[in-house]
């Protein structure tokens, strides 16, 4: 498989991509059920009691069942990860459940990098519907980059940068958000440059060629996709 269609990551790195998913999204308990005792070992497990809406979790070696939550679910993993890093084949199981991709272990893409996780992307074929719900609905003001401001600058794009907010330290702008109406400190409710197309359930993005790094590198993965509401296939 190429490259382009895989990810690497060192032990630290995955460890940080799985902080990354939990913070990102909510209303994982199942997973978190899942990788449970691939984190904890034998005989500890998740219990959800949806009648009393409660969650408890169990520890090998331990006789009672400790009340918790979501949050503390996923403080208690990274926890665990973080001080007791699982080799790399037991990381890429944890890999696989967490990011519901085919993971497995290998050296990097470089030399005298450690041996570490490939994860499978499988965006190879994903096709984009044009839905345009990650246009309208996600929040990603505060993702716009450096180096997308200067891209635009370059290009004399001003109609786009009226649309960019910045902040400047001793006349440098060190960085900015989208879309900011005009003349204003206010979000947009939506990105100014999506129109719909003549089928009217198409969306268009009509600054495509030059759109933000955000925008060109969503959603990612499948998981992003189907946890943030994306239709494409």
């Amino acid at each position: 498989m190429p490259e382009k269609e895989r990810l690497f990551l060192t032990i630290d790195e995955a460890i940080a991509a799985i902080g990354n998913d939990f913070k990102q999204y909510t209303s994982q308990l199942n997973l978190l059920c899942v990788i449970w005792p691939l984190v904890f070992g034998e005989g500890a497990y998740v219990r959800l009691d949806v009648h009393n809406q409660s969650v408890w979790a169990k520890f090998p070696g331990k006789t009672k069942l400790i009340p918790s939550s979501e949050s503390g679910l996923k403080q208690r993993i990274m926890d665990q990860l973080t001080r007791w890093p699982p080799d790399s084949q037991h990381m890429a199981r944890i890999c696989a459940m967490v990011f519901g991709a085919h993971a497995t272990t290998g050296s990097g893409p470089e030399p005298n990098v450690l041996p570490g996780i490939w994860i499978d992307t499988d965006m190879a074929d994903f096709v984009c519907t044009q839905c345009g719900r990650c246009c309208r609905t996600l929040n990603y003001h505060d993702r716009c980059s450096l180096i997308d401001y200067q891209q635009w600058r370059d290009l004399g794009r001003t109609d786009i940068l009226e649309w960019v907010g910045t902040i400047q330290q001793h006349g440098r702008v060190v960085a900015c958000r989208i879309w900011v109406k005009p003349g204003t400190n206010d979000y947009a409710e939506t990105c100014p440059w999506l129109a719909r197309s003549d089928d009217k359930n198409r969306y268009v993005c009509t600054i495509h060629e030059v759109r933000p790094a955000i925008c060109r590198q969503y959603p990612g993965s499948r998981k992003h996709a189907r946890m943030t509401g994306c239709r494409g296939v």
